[in-house]
């Protein structure tokens, strides 16, 4: 599992930090790029490549490099790390439930006016404005604790025992607010859009061979929408599903051997959807590659 957690990470720092960085500049550099849809997934892009450069290299030697997991570093990038990864993860959720909501306008109300550049700029800034906000918590928290027998230093949350309660409270309404309502949102608008763009029939005579490229069309961007929701919720969920099982009830995981394993896996889980971010909105996107062709 610790291997397999190394290699998540190694490929992170490799496919996040310099894909993304190379699709941010060709965004950037070519005004063909510069859509709205691009912008949006550009603020996913942008704080996977903030994890990846300025947090992986840290958890990579917290996790990996040192097997007895001892923190190396001072208290303050603790909370730094930990502060910067949190408002990644909620970025990245708010901005794919930004793309989601603005393709089901346009697909399913095409009269109503699309998202204008400055619309974007300002649901851009509301993501990351909400999700600095909800992850404040983690930075409050989060310290860098030697061990009692000095032997190590511990770098995570940590929230005082009088504050159990509050804990629970702001983690279950964060499930509900960063996770689950958004996945509920956006399986609404995917499949709504899946069953437009399948059933929906363009005006005018076609021949067969337009019929079957519009067909093989439809089928690839329903394919598309739901490799984006399904990957989101496999890469995400376990990690949730850990975390109340871990805090809720800890007696199920206190008898079991593989409570580290499990960890680690739902960890790398988690941490690689950065990676097939990447691989989906720029790998998967024929304009984006011709345009890194170019560069």
């Amino acid at each position: 599992a610790t291997i397999f957690l190394g290699i998540v990470y190694s490929i992170m720092i490799v496919v996040c930090g310099a894909g993304n960085l190379i699709y941010m500049v060709v965004v950037l550099r070519y005004k063909e790029m510069r859509t709205i849809t691009n912008a949006l997934v550009a603020n996913l892009v942008l704080s996977d490549f903030l994890v990846a450069v300025f947090c992986v290299p840290f958890i990579l030697d917290y996790h990996i490099v040192r097997p007895e997991r001892v923190w190396s570093y001072d208290d303050t990038t603790c909370c730094f790390v930990n502060y910067l990864r949190i408002t990644s993860l909620y970025v990245s959720t708010n901005s794919l439930l930004v793309i989601a909501i603005d393709r089901y306008l346009v697909i399913m109300m095409p009269h109503v006016p699309r998202m204008t550049g400055g619309m974007a700029g300002g649901a851009m800034a509301l993501v990351w404005a909400v999700s600095m906000l909800l992850a404040v918590p983690a930075a409050m928290y989060s310290t860098a604790l030697t061990y009692a027998d000095q032997q190590g230093t511990f770098c995570g949350q940590i929230w005082p025992i009088q504050m159990e309660s509050a804990y629970k409270a702001y983690y279950m309404t964060l499930l509900v607010v960063e996770f689950a309502l958004p996945v509920v949102i956006m399986c609404f608008c995917y499949i709504r859009i899946a069953l437009r763009i399948w059933f929906r029939i363009v005006p005018g005579q076609q021949t067969r061979d337009q019929q079957a490229a519009m067909l093989r069309s439809k089928k690839r961007n329903v394919r598309l929408l739901i490799v984006i929701l399904v990957l989101f919720v496999l890469c995400w969920g376990p990690n949730y599903g850990y975390a109340v099982v871990r805090d809720f009830y800890p007696h199920l995981l206190a008898t079991s051997g593989i409570n580290i394993t499990l960890h680690y896996v739902v960890e790398a889980l988690a941490m690689s959807n950065g990676s097939i971010n990447t691989i989906v909105y720029v790998a998967l996107n024929a304009n984006a590659r011709k345009y890194i062709k170019k560069l």
